[in-house]
């Protein structure tokens, strides 16, 4: 992949942009990127990624997704990677955004904050998240 990463427009997080650094210290135990298919930009640098799963470091899981959006369905991809001893928090987020999208709209700051402790925030940076949502 080349580096033509899309420029982060709206900050939601301390992990931003960091997650292949934080992982790699294993401080951050998922990540998860989520792209519009077709996409004419490379959100995450997935070959870095990719060969530590190789190595048996990370594992990682794909999910393509129709979601809504105002002007009609959009396909998107989910990719995800977690430390390999916390592979157990690839399915746990995956029935989270399932329960998520199955209330349909709207904002749920319970499961925006089991979402943030699955991917590794501390609680005071969710809490922050959750507000700025409700805004």
């Amino acid at each position: 992949m080349t580096s033509n990463l899309v420029p982060n427009a709206n900050f939601i997080g301390p992990h931003e942009e960091r997650e292949l650094e934080l992982m790699k210290l294993g401080t951050k135990p998922l990540s998860m990127f989520v792209e519009p298919i077709p996409s004419e930009y490379e959100f995450f640098d997935e070959e870095q990624f990719d060969a530590l799963v190789e190595r048996g470091t990370f594992v990682k899981s794909v999910r393509i997704e129709n979601v809504p959006t105002p002007n009609g369905d959009q396909e998107i991809r989910r990719t995800f990677y977690a430390q390999a001893s916390e592979s157990w928090r690839i399915p746990a987020m995956l029935l989270t955004l399932d329960v998520y999208r199955s209330l349909g709209p709207g904002i749920r700051p319970d499961l925006e904050r089991i979402t943030g402790l699955l991917l590794g925030y501390d609680r005071e940076d969710i809490e922050k998240y959750v507000e700025s949502k409700r805004r």
